[in-house]
């Protein structure tokens, strides 16, 4: 068995600097030997093989005495010779681990690696994203070396952001989470700061809305968009998202990229194509009778713009003006609602009308579980058409704009 180690660092020091008759090799073992100069200059060389015996040898160059350690030598020869049991070239990867060192990844690296090869087209809904990393994390650590944030950093950062937002500070914390995790599965980098965090040590969750609209509520928002009461709460392109969302109960997102190419006003459908769906599947609805003339006013409105509602509207714009006319018509006594409550109100209201659950949830644009959902592929076109008639005869009638009564359980009062 080879000796190892022969060196000292006694001995070392003793050759530093003092001329010498000639070159000298002194080996320590495993492949390490020191090269000591005729002026007494001392490198750290790694001799190794690439393809056996019959492949030249490498004499690798490690470092200099002192500026390297005897002791850091030897554990470079130890990474090196881990290389070659990987059929790796030392020369090749002491010369990567030079340049990560160089220019390392740094937090805005990491996070903006995860979402232009994730996030962007994994999730429906991305541009905000960026923003909330640009207001909450980068200006802080952003060109902080990933590998040099460690967990108390990390903290820092959150508390600083519960201390407002709570909900917020644990959405955040479950994306960097998310980003960090997709970046070590790639090997982008190799730090996990949070372990076996989760969202209680640096916020809080959103958790699950359970807002639904009393019958006096819809008829304010109603009267208000769709009846053009109150005028001045919001801009019309707001109130016109409103009409959409409440009418066909669809998610903020499909009547804000709505365009006029996905209406056929001659048959009167409205089909929301995949890629403005949340579950990635065609969503096909009737436009009820009752708002009829509202579609076509709009459309001698908007029809040579981009998108339905007349201009292009960010999601927290729209967010933004439903907090403040939830606000301004006195209905956050009962908590603020949000355009998605629309959702949780059409759903509600319209079983308690009677409404068979299964179109219901078409029109929600659920998934269809189960084996239906394989083999039924049905539209049910007339079905939803008679619902939604229904609806809009009801938000007419509780508004005081028509008076066909439809009774709601008092469950929904």
């Amino acid at each position: 068995m080879a000796i190892e180690n022969k060196l000292t660092d006694k001995l070392l020091k003793s050759l530093a600097g003092k001329p010498q008759d000639r070159q000298k090799i002194m080996a320590d073992g495993r492949g390490l030997s020191v090269r000591v100069s005729v002026v007494g200059g001392i490198s750290f060389v790694f001799y190794y093989r690439i393809g056996g015996r019959d492949a030249p040898p490498v004499w690798l160059t490690l470092g200099r005495y002192p500026d390297m350690s005897l002791a850091a030598a030897r554990r470079l020869r130890d990474q090196c010779r881990e290389w070659l049991a990987e059929n790796l070239d030392p020369r090749r990867q002491i010369k990567l681990v030079a340049e990560k060192n160089m220019r390392p990844v740094t937090v805005r690296d990491a996070v903006l690696y995860w979402y232009d090869n994730h996030a962007r087209t994994a999730r429906k809904q991305h541009e905000y994203l960026i923003k909330r990393f640009e207001k909450h994390i980068f200006p802080y650590i952003g060109d902080m070396a990933i590998e040099q944030c460690k967990l108390h950093t990390w903290l820092t950062v959150f508390d600083r952001i519960k201390k407002n937002a709570p909900v917020m500070s644990g959405a955040i914390f479950l994306d960097i989470k998310q980003a960090l995790r997709f970046c070590r599965i790639r090997q982008y980098i190799s730090c996990d700061p949070f372990g076996d965090i989760n969202v209680s040590y640096v916020g809080r969750s959103a958790g699950i809305r359970d807002r639904v609209l009393s019958i006096n509520e819809a008829a304010d928002v109603w009267s208000y968009a769709y009846g053009n009461n109150l005028l001045t709460l919001s801009s019309i392109h707001n109130r016109r998202v409103m009409v959409i969302c409440l009418v066909f109960g669809c998610r903020q997102q499909e009547a804000r990229l709505s365009t006029w190419e996905e209406w056929d006003l001659k048959n009167w459908i409205w089909t929301v194509p995949k890629e403005h769906s949340k579950n990635g599947e065609v969503i096909v609805r009737p436009v009820p009778d009752g708002i009829k003339q509202w579609v076509i006013n709009l459309y001698a409105e908007t029809k040579h713009r981009d998108c339905v509602i007349g201009r292009s509207l960010k999601r927290a714009t729209i967010t933004g003006a439903a907090s403040r006319i939830c606000r301004r018509l006195g209905h956050d006594v009962n908590g603020l609602w949000c355009i998605h409550d629309f959702r949780r109100t059409f759903s509600t209201m319209l079983n308690d009308m009677g409404a068979d659950p299964y179109i219901v949830e078409l029109l929600l644009g659920h998934k269809v579980k189960g084996v239906a959902g394989v083999y039924n592929k049905s539209k049910h076109v007339k079905k939803k058409l008679e619902v939604l008639n229904m609806w809009v005869n009801y938000l007419n009638t509780i508004a005081g704009f028509n008076n066909n009564v439809i009774e709601l359980s008092k469950e929904v009062v």
